[in-house]
C-alpha cells in the first residue's frame, strides 16, 4: 500500500506543484504532506511482538510507535519517516497473514476430513469445540487486520466463510453437497500466497512441502495465547470477533433500507438517481437468492456486483457533496472575510476526515484532494476552481460509470444555490450538516458493525 502510494506521490507532487506547499516552523518550503491515518500504541505493540515464521522478522521500533500513533505531523520530514514506520507495519502484518496462511494450510487437512465425516452420520457435536477454535481465530486475524486497516485478502474471507458454513452444519447440510474445503479458488489462493510469500522471505522455502505448525508449534500457540489474552480480543472474543454474520457481508443492511439513504438528495445539489436505484433493486433481489440459497459456501465471491454497486453510489454520494461545498466555498472565497473561510474549510476538512475514517484511507484521491485542501497554501481563487473542477470531474465519472454511461461530456451535477445564500456561510454549514447526517445513517444502518468490515470483505483495502 505504502509503495503505491509513495509512486502515486511522485505524478501527485510533479503535476500539481503550484499549491502543493507549505511553510515549515523554519519558514522553509516543503512539499504537501497528506492526510494518514493514526494508529495507537497497544495495537502497533501488539502487531510488533506476535511470532512468526519468519527467521528475520520486521522490527518495530519505538520511534516508530510514536510517529504511528501521532495524527498531525509538524514537518514533511515527520510524515515521511511516518511513511517508513507505516510501511513497517504493513510489513509485520503481511508476516503475520504468511504464517496465518501456514496455519489455515494445515487446518484445511483437517476440515476436509471433518465434512466426511459429518456427510458420513458422524453427529457435529462431537468436533464443534474444535471448530468454534478455528472461527475464533480466524476472526482474530481478521479483525487485528481491520483494526489497522491492513489488508486481509479473498483467500483468507473465503476460508473464514468455509469455517462459519460448516460451524453451522445442521442449518447449511441441504446446501451442501460436494465438499467446501476441496474449493478450487480456495486451495490456490492459499497456495498462491504462500508461494509469494517464500517469494519476499517470509516464509522458509520448505513451507508449502513442511508442516511447519507442527515442526514449529511454539509460533502457533504464541499467536492465539497472546492475542487471547490482549485487552482489546479478551473483551470483545464474544462479539467483535464475531465479525459480522454472513447476511451483512452481503448487504443485507442494504436491501430493506427503509429511508433509502443511497439515494436521497443532497443539499445543494440536484441528481437524478433513479436509474441508479433500479440497478440497485435487481442486485438486492439477485443477492438475496445468492444467500438465501448458501451459494456463498462454494463460491464467496460469486456475488460481487452488488458490492461494488453499493461502494460507488456512496462514493459518488461523497463527491458530489464535496463538490457542492467547493462551489460554494469558491464564490464566497472573494466575498467573505479570510477568517470565515478558514474556519469553514476547518468545518468541511472535518466531515471528510470523519469519511476518510469510515472508508478505511481506501481512496488515493480523495485522500490527495483533501490533504491538498488542509495543507496547500491556497491563496487564490483559481486554486480552489483547478481542486474543484478535479473534484467535479470525478463525481460526473462516477455518476456516468453508474449510469451505463461511457462519454465522459454529461454533466450529472446541477447545483441549486443563490446569490442570497452566498452573503454568509449559513448554507454552506447547512450542507455539511446535511452530508454529516448521512454519515451518521450510514454508520446506524451497519451497526452494530462497521461500513468498513464491508470494504475489507470485497478486498478494497490494499
Amino acid at each position: 500500500m505504502i509503495a503505491n502510494n509513495c509512486a502515486f506521490l511522485l505524478c501527485y507532487f510533479a503535476i500539481t506543484l503550484k499549491i502543493k506547499s507549505m511553510e515549515s516552523a523554519g519558514n522553509q518550503i516543503a512539499p504537501l504532506r497528506l492526510y494518514t491515518q493514526s494508529t495507537g500504541p497497544s495495537y502497533v505493540q501488539t502487531i510488533n511482538r506476535l511470532i512468526t515464521y519468519n527467521k528475520h522478522p520486521v522490527s518495530i521500533k519505538h520511534a516508530d510507535v510514536i510517529l504511528l500513533s501521532t495524527r498531525s505531523l509538524g514537518t514533511f520530514l515527520d510524515y515521511q519517516l511516518k511513511l517508513k514506520s507505516r510501511e513497517k507495519l504493513e510489513e509485520k502484518a503481511e508476516d503475520i497473514r504468511c504464517s496465518f496462511c501456514v496455519i489455515a494450510k494445515s487446518k484445511l487437512v483437517y476440515l476436509k476430513d471433518l465434512f466426511v465425516k459429518l456427510k458420513d452420520g458422524e453427529p457435529f457435536i462431537d468436533n464443534a469445540e474444535t471448530v468454534t477454535r478455528l472461527k475464533e481465530e480466524t476472526g482474530i486475524i481478521i479483525y487485528l487486520l481491520m483494526w489497522g486497516n491492513l489488508e486481509t485478502g479473498k483467500w483468507l474471507w473465503s476460508y473464514y466463510l468455509k469455517i462459519i458454513a460448516i460451524s453451522q452444519y445442521e442449518d447449511n447440510k441441504r446446501f451442501i453437497q460436494e465438499n467446501p474445503f476441496e474449493d478450487e479458488q480456495l486451495q490456490t489462493g492459499v497456495l498462491d500466497f504462500i508461494e509469494n510469500c517464500i517469494a519476499k522471505e517470509y516464509l522458509p522455502e520448505t513451507a508449502i512441502e513442511s508442516d511447519l505448525v507442527s515442526k514449529k508449534p511454539k509460533v502457533y500457540k504464541n499467536i492465539f495465547s497472546f492475542l487471547r489474552r490482549t485487552e482489546i480480543f479478551a473483551d470483545n472474543l464474544n462479539s467483535s470477533i464475531t465479525l459480522a454474520p454472513t447476511e451483512f457481508l452481503y448487504l443485507k443492511p442494504f436491501w430493506e433500507d427503509a429511508n433509502q439513504i443511497l439515494f436521497k438528495q443532497l443539499a445543494g445539489v440536484n441528481v437524478d438517481w433513479s436509474n441508479v436505484k433500479q440497478r440497485h433493486e435487481v442486485e438486492v433481489a439477485i443477492t438475496r437468492e445468492f444467500v438465501e440459497n448458501r451459494t456463498w459456501i462454494y463460491n464467496p465471491y460469486g456475488r460481487f456486483d452488488h458490492h461494488q454497486l453499493v461502494i460507488k453510489i456512496i462514493n459518488a454520494r461523497f463527491y458530489c457533496f464535496y463538490s457542492v461545498v467547493l462551489h460554494i466555498y469558491e464564490k464566497q472565497f472573494t466575498v467573505l472575510n479570510e477568517q470565515t473561510m478558514i474556519d469553514t474549510r476547518n468545518r468541511i476538512n472535518y466531515v471528510i476526515v470523519n469519511t476518510l475514517d469510515s472508508m478505511a484511507y481506501k481512496d488515493d484521491f480523495l485522500l490527495n484532494i483533501i490533504s491538498e485542501f488542509k495543507f496547500g497554501i491556497i491563496s487564490d481563487i483559481n486554486d480552489i476552481k483547478d481542486i474543484f473542477s478535479r473534484v467535479r470531474t470525478k463525481a460526473n465519472e462516477i455518476l456516468n460509470d453508474l449510469n451505463g454511461v461511457s462519454t465522459n461530456e454529461i454533466d450529472w451535477l446541477s447545483f441549486n444555490v443563490n446569490e442570497a445564500q452566498l452573503s454568509n456561510t449559513d448554507w454552506i454549514i447547512r450542507i455539511i450538516d446535511d452530508f454529516n447526517n448521512f454519515l451518521i445513517e450510514l454508520t446506524g444502518l451497519c451497526l452494530p458493525f462497521e461500513y468498513n468490515i464491508i470494504l475489507h470483505f470485497v478486498d478494497e483495502v490494499k
